[in-house]
């Protein structure tokens, strides 16, 4: 093949194929038991810790831990003695409460803190990028309809730091987010956070991303499944209704025992043991209800 004809054959070109990014992963770690589930020798696994995690055990190792939140205004934080118990009624109200120290730890750390806002006593602290978050999620929120008819814009719902981490993490690219030590099944503030998290969840799986919760947290989860299984607090139910019935029954006998002459003695000692046996037989009932309830709480956190 003279070299004419050599010129002519195509030469074959190697075409160089980009390596993938490799996936952003991230864990939001809380303080309920559950943090301890969190797989930290998973270098590959950014972990994200809040407030004053590190108390319950929180490994705040180099390199374990990648970021640290705490959201809330450090004038209305109040500082105590991590060494002593704390006497609830010793806080103010309206406070949110932090171990002595706090800030020096804060300006420690080595990796990114987000606060509230850029603060003298943590320089190395980043302000939270509230209106980034807010501007990104702000065609998700449920349309609302006025009583005039109007179709408006619904409010946006943010009532917990992990649900702006978890907003955060969505906005940053993140594909795969884990979830420890954040039940909010217990305090009356935490029952108020659990939809808007959860709601957050469900748009996140939506959006393809992967969602990792522990066994043992209540989050996304029931004691049921509504229409194929016995409703899981039937126990607590039969139990309240018994009671019910004997405190409505002894008020019955009680008022009877109320009207009746003092002369009436066979009668009144007849009603004054049936009102006694009564009262055995509502503690006992109270009990039951307890116990029932204590089992359906046990339940709903541990499988």
């Amino acid at each position: 093949m003279t070299a004419d004809v050599l010129s002519l054959v195509p030469t074959q070109t190697t075409t160089q194929v980009p390596e993938p990014a490799p996936l952003k992963r991230c864990a939001i770690i809380g303080t309920a038991p559950s943090w301890k589930e969190c797989p930290y020798d998973d270098l590959g696994l950014e972990k994200w810790t809040l407030n004053d995690g590190y108390l319950v055990g929180v490994p705040f190792v180099p390199g374990s831990i990648c970021r640290h939140y705490d959201l809330h205004p450090v004038h209305q934080m109040w500082f105590r003695n991590p060494q002593q118990p704390l006497d609830p009624r010793t806080v103010p109200m309206g406070v949110y409460v932090r171990p002595a120290g706090h800030l020096d730890w804060l300006r420690q750390r080595q990796h990114p803190v987000f606060l509230l806002e850029r603060r003298p006593e943590a320089p190395n602290a980043t302000p939270f990028p509230w209106q980034g978050v807010l501007d990104h999620f702000a065609d998700i929120w449920p349309l609302r309809k006025t009583r005039a008819g109007q179709i408006v814009k619904g409010p946006d719902y943010e009532v917990s730091t992990p649900t702006w981490m978890l907003m955060h993490a969505i906005m940053e690219g993140y594909r795969e987010i884990h979830v420890y030590g954040i039940h909010l099944a217990t305090e009356w503030e935490y029952v108020q956070q659990r939809p808007n998290f959860e709601f957050l969840l469900g748009y996140a799986r939506g959006k393809g991303i992967t969602i990792v919760l522990p066994q043992c947290t209540p989050i996304c989860r029931a004691g049921y499944r509504y229409a194929q299984e016995p409703k899981a607090d039937l126990a607590v139910q039969t139990a309240a209704l018994a009671v019910s019935a004997i405190k409505t029954q002894g008020a019955a006998l009680k008022q009877k025992l109320a009207t009746l002459p003092a002369t009436a003695v066979a009668e009144r000692q007849d009603l004054a043991y049936q009102v006694r046996h009564l009262d055995v037989c509502l503690v006992d009932a109270r009990q039951t209800q307890q116990r029932a309830q204590m089992a359906l709480n046990a339940k709903g956190a541990i499988v």
